[in-house]
């Protein structure tokens, strides 16, 4: 597949740690066609500038929209690689099914993704807890105002200067709400999909939360408000008896690349896995009696941040209580130490985990 490329402009100029999403590279990959005619893709690298959509595109009105977020990091030896772009291809493509758009493939995302990021290689930052951000999206086209499938679509690629995913470069333990009126996603619904729906829907829990002074929201299930599903944006983790536990794919949760690659390294930390149904209830037991010594959350933005307290509520007009957890938390570091490591090529993935 030919990739019309523009001619190159300066590498993207930024500040450390600039705020998350904010300063964008110079180019954007772009990619117009029909549903009946996949076989005829044109992608083209573009300068990354403002684009005219009608009032009436069908993705403003009905969601026909989805997403990825990955990085690329330059890596030990020389060269820039994309980190874990195999699962983030293939989720995209369930994404697409489950959202009645049509499935590029696999090869073609990642045929784009990979001759972006080699034209946009420059931009791609050296500095320590630095990278590219890439945010590969495609949503329906049509100017039409009537429920339905789109019949045209547009995919880009777009990427961002990340450093750290906390503003000033430093991150504390996070304050996270849980407040058991408040749900995320339901079964049979589109939890495990990442289309802009799932967030949506979460910003008014997340700015309520903030009147709170916490930084994120962790969900329980929709039908009994008691099992832990995810956090806004990342997947929920806990130590309990020194094993690593973390709530099972109901398909409300996100399949996240993030969630996958701790699992897969954590047998080489020493670490035994539990992927089980999580009783919040019994969980903030299990804190106070000191079985329970770390909890995180984890995503390809923060990659792995720690929680510091829960703030818990059966519903907005009850006081909320407050579960400090440990100050300490060893094995989330190692976790997060082992994660960035292997994300630059500095010490080797169970597997082939970057892509050029």
């Amino acid at each position: 597949m030919d990739i019309i490329k523009c001619e190159k402009k300066p590498k993207a100029q930024y500040p450390l740690h600039p705020r998350f999403g904010t300063i964008f590279a110079p180019h954007m990959l772009r990619m117009n066609f029909t549903a009946d005619d996949l076989n005829n893709l044109k992608p083209e690298i573009v300068p990354f500038e403002q684009e005219y959509f009608s009032p009436a595109t069908i993705a403003f009105h009905y969601g026909q929209s989805i997403f990825e977020g990955l990085k690329a990091y330059q890596i030990k030896g020389g060269g820039v690689a994309s980190f874990r772009a195999d699962l983030h291809a293939a989720r995209f493509m369930k994404s697409s099914a489950r959202m009645a758009m049509p499935v590029i493939g696999e090869k073609v995302f990642l045929d784009c993704l990979r001759e972006y990021v080699r034209f946009e290689n420059e931009s791609v930052p050296h500095e320590p807890d630095h990278s590219l951000y890439l945010r590969p999206l495609l949503f329906g086209r049509d100017e039409v105002i009537k429920v339905g499938r789109s019949k045209t679509y547009s995919f880009y690629i777009l990427a961002t200067m990340a450093g750290s995913y906390f503003h000033g470069g430093s991150a504390k333990p996070a304050r996270v709400l849980v407040n058991r009126q408040f749900v995320r996603a339901f079964p049979g619904g589109l939890g495990e999909i990442k289309t802009a729906a799932n967030y949506a829907s979460s910003l008014g829990p997340q700015s309520y939360a903030e009147t709170h002074q916490c930084d994120q929201v962790l969900y329980l299930d929709a039908l009994k408000h008691e099992f832990i599903d995810e956090l806004g944006g990342m997947n929920f983790f806990m130590i309990r008896d020194g094993e690593l536990v973390t709530p099972s794919l109901t398909g409300t949760i996100l399949n996240g690349v993030t969630r996958r690659s701790i699992l897969e390294i954590a047998p080489g930390l020493g670490l035994t896995i539990r992927e089980e149904p999580i009783s919040f209830t019994q969980m903030l037991k299990d804190i106070l009696s000191g079985r329970v010594t770390e909890t995180f959350a984890c995503g390809t933005a923060a990659v792995v941040h720690t929680i510091g307290e829960l703030v818990v509520q059966d519903s907005i007009e009850q006081k909320p209580e407050v579960i400090k957890l440990p100050d300490a938390h060893p094995i989330g570091d190692k976790i997060l130490t082992t994660l960035k490591a292997m994300q630059r090529g500095e010490i080797k993935a169970p597997g082939d985990w970057l892509f050029q």
